[in-house]
């Protein structure tokens, strides 16, 4: 009967230690299996850590086109009109001539041809070297005008007052004291001689 008793009592203890060393067997499993998935979770956060993170951004948005208006440009209003004065061109001032130094030579030109002594006193001025050559050449040149009453239309009456300065050229020009001189008798000649033919009916050209 003891016998009994005790062979129950070691099954019994042999069991609980069998069931014991199972579930702790089991516990321990599980507690492994658990560290080890805790484990795994931890490497895999601090993998995630280390990685360097990037971050993409995005690209800029294309810029945005320019809206053009549809209004017409301003046109500005013109200015004033701008007025141009017309230049008003300024008369031709006549060169006046110096005053005479021998203003009885132009006297004495008016007679000459008629007054042996005016022609005396004029010869005498047109070789005054004192005299300036512009008024000399004057007292020469003038022959075909100075004293006769209508110089452009010369008549018969006047003919022998033009033959008379005509001969006095002849005579004096070819003892002209300068060139202005000559130059004036050569002028002088070729008028006094277109007068004669005018005067005598003979042509000639119009006088200017």
């Amino acid at each position: 009967m003891r016998a009994k008793l005790l062979v129950s009592i070691l099954l019994v203890a042999g069991l609980i230690w069998a069931v014991k060393t199972v579930v702790t067997a089991r516990r321990h499993g599980a507690e492994q299996r658990a560290l080890e998935l805790v484990k795994a979770q931890r490497a895999s956060e601090l993998s995630q850590q280390k990685a360097p993170t990037t971050t993409e951004i995005p690209p800029p948005p294309p810029p945005a086109e320019e809206v053009k208006s549809s209004l017409p440009t301003p046109v500005e209003p013109p200015g004033p009109p701008t007025i141009k004065t017309p230049k008003v061109a300024k008369p031709k001032q006549a060169k006046t001539k110096p005053p005479l130094q021998d203003p009885d030579a132009r006297d004495a030109l008016s007679l000459v041809g008629t007054d042996p002594a005016a022609e005396a006193y004029w010869c005498y001025a047109i070789n005054d070297p004192t005299l300036p050559a512009e008024e000399r050449k004057d007292l020469i040149e003038d022959l075909n005008e100075h004293g006769l009453p209508d110089p452009k239309h010369p008549s018969a009456d006047d003919l022998p007052v033009i033959l008379r300065r005509i001969q006095l050229v002849e005579a004096l020009g070819p003892e002209a004291m300068d060139e202005a001189n000559a130059g004036a008798f050569d002028e002088a000649y070729k008028d006094l001689l277109n007068l004669a033919r005018i005067a005598a009916g003979a042509g000639g050209d119009p006088v200017k």
